[in-house]
């Protein structure tokens, strides 16, 4: 598409983007409350569902917190018998977190949930729409992922 063409509908493309991000938000929001647990605590228990054997300095950087922040985010979940630390074999001065089975159910749960908040919105959609829904969205992150180096390093995590 025509540069041109792309700017008259970045408009429309930024308000939806605000509208979803905030509605989403607000519902993340208020779901993760029901589980006692606040939005870094959910990021680190989400990419812990991808990633098992990320040394936490990576997590850190992954999630974009300092090394303390993300001691004291994985130190609540620990408390709250989500994760459990775990000496790496391959580095015994890195430090992994591993879910404990409460906390895998957890995030289980609420993956399942955020599911069913859009499952409404996939039934009103043709399979045309949602295979091109699919394909906007792989292009935004694949070009996102393209500008953050880290993630490469990392070897993508999800």
């Amino acid at each position: 598409m025509k540069r041109d063409e792309i700017f008259k509908h970045l408009p429309e493309i930024e308000r939806l983007y605000t509208l979803f991000d905030y509605t989403t938000a607000l519902w993340e929001a208020k779901e993760l409350s029901l589980y006692h647990i606040d939005k870094l605590e959910f990021y680190l228990l989400l990419l812990l569902r991808f990633r098992e054997d990320l040394r936490m300095k990576d997590m850190a950087e992954l999630l974009s917190m300092n090394n303390s922040t993300l001691t004291q985010v994985a130190k609540r979940c620990e408390n709250k018998g989500l994760i459990r630390r775990v000496k790496s074999e391959r580095d015994k001065r890195a430090t992994l977190l591993k879910f404990t089975p409460k906390g895998r159910r957890l995030i289980d749960n609420i993956v399942s949930h955020r599911q069913a908040l859009f499952f409404p919105v996939w039934e009103k959609a043709s399979e045309k729409d949602i295979k091109g829904f699919i394909k906007v969205l792989r292009t935004v992150v694949e070009t996102l992922e393209d500008r953050v180096a880290y993630l490469e390093y990392l070897k993508r995590p999800w």
